[in-house]
């Protein structure tokens, strides 16, 4: 491909990386939900020993509480922008006809959802098996970037550049289920957890197209509610900070954190671990209100 073709010629954008522009009365209308997003990244970024996580595998306490509350922050923003934007009656990725967007690999996925995510699958009774799916998936999707990738070195790859752009297109063309999706149900398993790049896709076609084997897949249009550019740049500054070098593809970031973690739980400081089985399982907590549990017994035989 000439360099005309690259710079003036058809680029095909998958549904989610289609830009969309919010009104200046909408970004005026929301400037206090802004504001807020912005100091809770602040807040985050504050946090005694943030940046120590890769050598103490554990996060600053409070952490997680600051990382519901600037998706809280986020959601509210989003809603305000549908509102503005008259997008609230679109099909939303993760739920309903709006499963059909999850053949997409969700990318530009921040540490800080990441390990959000990682912290409400990791006690799942599936996980070991959550785990090998999520290895399959990162496994084939870095193959086919790499098969695209015309560098001398295979690990130097622009995450803008048209070798990622191709391989996350060719990759979402093999139609493999988000590993988070409840096909069954219809509904993505870690709906409160979701990362903003499944938050903010609205399906503005058919929802049926954005479902990458569909024939018209590439017609298919979506409405995008990103982060302001400013709160993007935190966050990937944020992410440096914890030199943990997170991936922005959500499968192999949640493998690097069960790596990272050598497969326990990531904690915050002064948090009690969780214990282990076996078999890679965390072990669920006793249900104290059963009727068999010990405090029963003591009291029957009282």
């Amino acid at each position: 491909m000439s360099v005309l073709q690259t710079i003036f010629g058809r680029r095909d954008r998958l549904p989610r990386d289609q830009a969309t522009r919010v009104p200046r009365s909408v970004r005026k209308a929301t400037k206090a939900l802004v504001e807020r997003i912005q100091t809770s990244i602040e807040t985050i970024s504050a946090l005694p020993g943030i940046a120590d996580m890769s050598a103490t595998k554990r996060v600053p306490k409070g952490f997680y509480a600051a990382v519901e509350e600037l998706i809280a922050h986020y959601d509210a923003y989003a809603k305000l922008v549908r509102e503005g934007m008259e997008l609230s009656k679109l099909e939303v990725a993760g739920r309903g006809a709006g499963v059909a967007a999850c053949y997409e690999v969700p990318t530009g996925v921040s540490g800080l959802e990441t390990l959000n995510i990682y912290r409400a699958i990791r006690p799942w009774k599936d996980f070991p098996k959550i785990a090998s799916d999520l290895g399959r998936a990162a496994e084939q999707l870095f193959a086919d970037i790499q098969s695209g990738h015309k560098g001398k070195d295979p690990k130097k790859i622009r995450m803008t550049g048209g070798a990622v752009r191709n391989g996350r297109r060719q990759f979402a063309r093999r139609a493999v289920p988000c590993p988070f999706l409840d096909e069954r149900a219809r509904r993505c398993r870690i709906w409160d957890q979701r990362p903003v790049v499944c938050r903010m896709h609205h399906i503005n076609t058919d929802a049926a197209w954005s479902l990458p084997t569909h024939a018209n897949f590439g017609r298919a249009k979506a409405k995008n509610i990103r982060l302001p550019v400013r709160q993007q740049l935190e966050l990937a500054r944020l992410d440096k900070r914890m030199e943990w070098q997170p991936s922005p593809f959500l499968y192999a970031g949640v493998l690097q954190l069960l790596q990272l973690a050598d497969g326990e739980l990531i904690n915050e400081v002064g948090e009690a671990p969780r214990r282990m089985q076996q078999d890679g399982r965390v072990a669920q907590r006793a249900n104290r209100n059963v009727r068999h549990a010990a405090k029963h017994r003591k009291k029957r035989r009282g």
